[in-house]
C-alpha cells in the first residue's frame, strides 16, 4: 500500500544527521568535502589523530579523482572519451578496472531487459539540461538503432588484456549510472585497507557506512546514521529517513538534471527504447550492501517503474527499494514493507 510522503524533516539532499551524540565524541569525527565527477563528495570518519584522518580523506579523494579522470564522458582524455571515439572503427585496448565496470553494466543490462543500458548514451547526449535543448522526433529515431547494451563487445586478446568494441555506428556509452557508486565502493575499501572502522562516503545520490556512528553515552546503545532522503520537489525538505550502519544506499531521482517545458519535465533518466525521460517516477531509492550496485539498481528501477521495478528488486537479494512515484506516494520492496 502507497502512503503520502509529505512528512516534514529539513534536508537539502541525500544527508547523515547524528542524534543524541555527546559534543566530545563530535570532535573526533573528521569531515572532507570536494567536487569531483560532477557533483559533491563527502568523507566523515573517525580517527583518534586528526592528522591521520586528513590523511585518509585526501587519499579518498584522489582515488575519486583518479575515477573521474578515467570514466568520464566529458574529459577528452578520459579511457571513456576513447572509448566513445574509436570503439565502432576498431577494438580498443581497456583497464582491468574499465573492463570490470563495463562487464557489470552488462550483466544489470541482462538482469533488467535492457532497462538499464549504458549505451543510453548515444540518445541522451543530445539533450542539453543546462540549456533547456531536447532533441527532435526525427533526430531521436536516428540515433536508437545505436542504443543497445549488447552490441558492446568485450574480447580477450591472446596475450593477455581485453579490448571492448561497438558493432554499432553512432554508438556512445556513460558510466553515470554506476560509476560513482563503484567510486564510493573504492574508497571505503581504502578505508578498511587502513583500519577505520566508522565512516561514511558519499557522492550526490550515493553514500555508503562502513560501521556504525557509535555509542550512545548514556544508554550504552549503538548509533546508527540516519540518512534523509530528499524530498523530490522541495530540497529543504525529506521525504524519509533511514537509520542504516554498515550498508549502501543510492538515490536517483528526476530532480537533478532537468528543465521543465510545456508542463513536462525532461531529465536526465533515460528510457532506452524511447531516448526519452522515464515517467511515473520521480525518485528511487536502493539500500544493499554495495553501492556500485543500489547506483545501477536506482536507475533501472526507475526506468521500469513501481510495478515492473519492485518486481525486479524482489529477486535481488539483500536489495530493498523505496519508489516515490508522480503522485508524491511512497512504494515498498517486500523487505522493507513489513516494518515500513
Amino acid at each position: 500500500m502507497p502512503v503520502c510522503l509529505f512528512s516534514r524533516f529539513a534536508s537539502a539532499s541525500l544527508v547523515a544527521a547524528l542524534f543524541f551524540a555527546p559534543a566530545a565524541a563530535l570532535a573526533e569525527w573528521y569531515q572532507h568535502s570536494f567536487n569531483v565527477m560532477g557533483t559533491r563528495a563527502s568523507v566523515e570518519l573517525w580517527q583518534q589523530r586528526v592528522d591521520t584522518a586528513k590523511k585518509l580523506a585526501r587519499e579518498v579523494e584522489l582515488e575519486m579523482r583518479r575515477l573521474e579522470a578515467a570514466m568520464s564522458p566529458y574529459i577528452e582524455s578520459s579511457e571513456l572519451s576513447l572509448i566513445n571515439r574509436e570503439a565502432f572503427s576498431r577494438p580498443v585496448d581497456i583497464s582491468p578496472e574499465m573492463h570490470a565496470l563495463l562487464e557489470r553494466s552488462i550483466e544489470f543490462g541482462d538482469l533488467s531487459a535492457g532497462a538499464f543500458d549504458i549505451s543510453f548514451a548515444s540518445a541522451g547526449h543530445l539533450y542539453n539540461y543546462r540549456e533547456g535543448v531536447k532533441p527532435s522526433a526525427s533526430a531521436l529515431e536516428t540515433v536508437l538503432p545505436a542504443v543497445n547494451y549488447k552490441s558492446i563487445k568485450l574480447e580477450l586478446k591472446k596475450k593477455g588484456g581485453t579490448t571492448v568494441r561497438f558493432t554499432k555506428p553512432g554508438m556512445k556509452i556513460d558510466l553515470g549510472g554506476i560509476a560513482k557508486g563503484y567510486a564510493v565502493d573504492q574508497g571505503i575499501r581504502l578505508l578498511e585497507k587502513h583500519g577505520v572502522q566508522a565512516a561514511m562516503i558519499s557522492a550526490g545520490g550515493d553514500s555508503r557506512m562502513l560501521g556504525d556512528r557509535g555509542v550512545h553515552p548514556e544508554t550504552g546503545e549503538r548509533l546508527s546514521w540516519v540518512i534523509g532522503v530528499r524530498h523530490p520537489r522541495d530540497e529543504t525538505l525529506s521525504a524519509l529517513r533511514l537509520p542504516l550502519s554498515n550498508a549502501a544506499i543510492s538515490t536517483s531521482g528526476d530532480y537533478e538534471r532537468f528543465f521543465d517545458e510545456a508542463g513536462h519535465r525532461y531529465h536526465h533518466i533515460i528510457v532506452p527504447d524511447t531516448g526519452k525521460s522515464a515517467r511515473g517516477v520521480v525518485s528511487v531509492s536502493i539500500i544493499g550492501p554495495k553501492s556500485i550496485d543500489c547506483d545501477a539498481l536506482s536507475t533501472t528501477v526507475f526506468v521500469l517503474g513501481v510495478e515492473k521495478g519492485l518486481a525486479l528488486i524482489d529477486t535481488v537479494p539483500e536489495y530493498d527499494a523505496i519508489i516515490i512515484d508522480a503522485n508524491g506516494s511512497l512504494h515498498y520492496s517486500a523487505g522493507l514493507a513489513a516494518g515500513k
